[in-house]
């Protein structure tokens, strides 16, 4: 497995691909298409990538033996792993806990939001040591709100 840094347009227009489809699968049974399409287009396009990342995020390709998925991070007094998203296929595989282990070499306290009925996820971070710290509902405009768990790593 490998987690390469995103330093072109090429591979930024590879995430922006990959997240239509990625989210189509992960979230069909969670949230409306009309908020899927909306967080896409605020969070997942060429544009809001090259944005986040002039703000200090970074982004990674997921590879196995292909691209099969994406990950951004940001990195301050603790690492807030702000997206770790896989294809279907690559469930279970070892990949999120892998990407952890490499954040886990910051030394800091690693963070995440997450939806409160996305199960498998939740789980998924449970096996790896994260704990639910609180809840937290967050307006995102056009007249959508993101109901999650901040989870937390402290066991570095």
């Amino acid at each position: 497995m490998q987690f390469v840094l995103v330093e072109t347009k090429e591979a930024i227009r590879k995430i922006e691909k990959m997240a239509k489809t990625i989210w189509n699968e992960a979230y069909h049974d969670l949230l409306s298409q009309e908020q899927i399409d909306y967080m896409l287009s605020k969070f997942l396009t060429k544009e809001a990538i090259k944005a986040q990342i002039n703000e200090g995020y970074q982004y990674f390709l997921v590879k196995d033996d292909k691209n099969c998925g994406f990950a951004a991070i940001q990195v301050g007094e603790r690492v807030f792993l702000s997206k770790f998203y896989l294809d279907k296929t690559y469930y279970g595989k070892g990949l999120l806990r892998g990407f952890v282990d490499i954040l886990k070499k910051h030394q800091k306290p690693i963070y995440l939001t997450v939806n409160k009925h996305n199960y498998r996820a939740i789980n998924a971070y449970l096996k790896l040591g994260f704990i639910k710290e609180k809840e937290v509902v967050s307006d995102i405009g056009g007249g959508f709100v993101m109901d999650d768990y901040v989870m937390v790593l402290y066991d570095i």
